[in-house]
């Protein structure tokens, strides 16, 4: 069955890869394609299609005359009005992560045991005082364990981590300051044996 969030952040990533360039270079390609794996079929035809339209003939095209101008430019309108609805829904739609745990049922022990982490790791990371962003291996650990794409697990980490839900404590006479700590610094202090260690530390 179709994850709707995955569906709904393609749009999100193939507006942006619009944006790149006006003919997209190979190694851009490959760069998104690998950074979205699960789009890359997507962002490849999409490449194809901007190079096809930019080697276009100029003879190919008629000479425009107003009429042509005025619809042209509509469609435009009409286009860019769409991306930006669909882009703003796509916003809308972005669960929070206390939202994703509760539809996925599962809490920090479960999810813990379930990706095989030490749950302090996972219970930094649900007081949004690690920083973002963290390892790669805990972040596609975490999209296969919870079934998400990569943008929605994400967006809802930098969400944790812009506002932490503890603070530290007020130095005297100075403003209170936030615990928060490297994706590193937060492994490196758990109770994990230093090979597990090694491996969250991993690429």
């Amino acid at each position: 069955m179709t994850n709707p969030i995955m569906s709904a952040d393609r749009d999100q990533v193939l507006i942006a890869f619009n944006e790149v360039a006006d003919v997209p270079s190979e190694k851009q390609v490959r760069d998104w394609m690998n950074r979205y794996p699960q789009f890359a079929e997507d962002i490849r035809e999409h490449a194809e299609f901007k190079r096809e339209l930019a080697e276009a003939p100029e003879e190919d095209f008629a000479e425009p005359d107003d009429a042509m101008l005025a619809t042209a430019r509509s469609r435009a309108l009409n286009i860019l009005h769409d991306i930006q609805q669909k882009a703003a829904a796509n916003q809308t739609q972005s669960p929070t992560w206390s939202e994703i745990l509760s539809s996925s049922a599962m809490d920090i022990p479960a999810l813990a045991r379930k990706i095989d982490i030490d749950r302090s790791v996972l219970a930094e990371l649900n007081a949004g005082r690690m920083r973002f962003p963290i390892g790669e291996r805990l972040l596609l650990a975490l999209c296969d364990a919870l079934d998400l794409s990569r943008g929605c697990i994400e967006m809802a980490i930098e969400q944790l981590s812009s506002g932490p839900r503890k603070l530290g404590q007020a130095k005297a006479r100075g403003p209170m300051t936030i615990n928060s700590r490297s994706y590193e610094e937060v492994i490196n202090a758990s109770q994990m044996t230093p090979e597990k260690k090694q491996y969250w530390l991993g690429d």
